[in-house]
């Protein structure tokens, strides 16, 4: 009988702006936290070990060398558990979860935990150890790259301004879709969509602010408003359409799910949550990085047999708006089927909750394990652009229908 992958549960933190309540933790405890949580929360070192780690992050951790190892000790997963950590920007956590499930597949584990984490309020510059001493030249931070060729060297935004041309996207269109994220957001936050799945961090006061318990997301403009979002300039271009309102955050969180063999789980009595059913990831040009989902989905697709029309929710991780209108669009030129607005990201998406690159791809991942099992759906697909031109993108099967 051929293997099955399993999801049984999926924890994360509330996402923090930058500069915000969880400016002061690093990101491998940001990752440490999620990680004792879901262990907590589906008690599985109660009933066996976990065999592997995977975590993910876009720009590393300031204090570890291995942050999945240091975040694996520190949640008391013990030494036995290994650690590897995985870097594909935004599409880290997904990476992860398809690195995960390959290697259940592959029989080189039972139980992984996959997921990730980003603390943008401690993010570092790095700074090479070669400059000769007494030559008078003063420490500069090595310039980051996502490419080798110069003309690839675009910020995330311009990539985003250059969608909007390429696909006729103008600014009230993507104004709208972030309005709309937003307003699905305040929806789930009201209708507590979003509580079982945070893991509540105890924050210490000091002098001037007493401790508190950090349990819900303080990036999202619930009261945002159509006419507010169009008085926004420009981010990153003269005359542009891109702005601060229309596209996401850059927060700190982390967020994990708990994956397993079928034999395994009945082994351990778990019902899980979703099935892996295959995942896919591909290139384009960096220059247009946010499109490269809409080339992945549809080889995922093929692999599992289905079409956009059996999709019941699609998690797309929200850069910018406009590359979600774009990753639309061009998906139906790629399938000749339509794409259904109210199951794409039906609970808003990193425009409002705000994109701790790293932990994005798990968080999506709750999030359709959750909207699956609330609507009795069959298929959900998470998905996520990353810098430098790659897409990468699951497709899960609800188990609790």
């Amino acid at each position: 009988m051929q293997k099955e992958v399993l999801l049984i549960d999926g924890v994360r933190t509330a996402f923090g702006r930058i500069g915000g309540t969880l400016k002061h933790i690093n990101g491998s405890k940001l990752a440490s936290i999620a990680l004792k949580g879901l262990v907590k929360k589906t008690k599985i070192l109660e009933k066996t070990q976990v065999d592997s780690v995977l975590l993910g992050s876009a720009a590393h951790c300031v204090q570890s060398s291995n942050p999945a190892r240091w975040a694996t000790l520190d949640a008391g997963l013990g030494h036995q558990t290994s650690a590897s950590y995985i870097e594909m920007q935004c599409g880290s956590a997904i990476d992860a979860i398809n690195h995960a499930a390959s290697k259940i597949l592959s029989g080189l584990a039972d139980v992984v935990i996959a997921g990730g984490f980003e603390s943008h309020s401690t993010r570092f510059a790095k700074f090479p150890m070669f400059t000769p001493p007494y030559k008078l030249i003063p420490p500069a931070a090595v310039k980051q790259q996502l490419s080798p060729f110069e003309d690839e060297q675009l910020g995330m935004g311009l990539t985003a301004e250059i969608l909007a041309e390429m696909y006729a996207i103008d600014r009230e269109r993507q104004d709208e879709f972030a309005f709309n994220s937003q307003m699905k957001c305040k929806a789930a936050m009201e209708n507590g969509l979003l509580d079982k799945a945070i893991i509540p961090i105890e924050i210490p006061g000091d002098q001037k602010t007493p401790a508190c318990l950090f349990n819900k997301d303080e990036h999202p403009r619930i009261d945002t408003t159509l006419a507010g979002l169009a008085k926004l300039p420009p981010a990153f271009k003269k005359n542009g359409t891109v702005t601060a309102g229309n596209a996401s955050g850059l927060n700190d969180g982390a967020a994990f799910v708990l994956m397993m063999s079928s034999e395994k789980a009945a082994e351990l009595n778990y019902e899980p949550s979703a099935r892996w059913v295959t995942g896919a990831d591909c290139g384009c040009d960096p220059k247009i990085m946010g499109i490269a989902p809409a080339y992945a989905i549809p080889i995922a697709l093929k692999r599992a047999n289905i079409k956009v029309r059996d999709l019941d929710v699609i998690e797309c991780n929200e850069a910018f708006a406009v590359q979600n209108l774009a990753v639309a669009k061009e998906l139906e030129n790629q399938t000749g089927e339509s794409v259904d607005p109210e199951r794409w990201n039906p609970l808003g998406g990193a425009i409002a909750y705000g994109h701790p690159n790293g932990a994005s791809g798990a968080r999506i991942c709750i999030f359709a394990m959750s909207e699956l099992a609330r609507t009795r759906g069959k298929y959900g697909l998470i998905g996520s652009c990353c810098g430098g031109g790659l897409g990468v993108v699951s497709i899960l099967e609800n188990l609790k229908r």
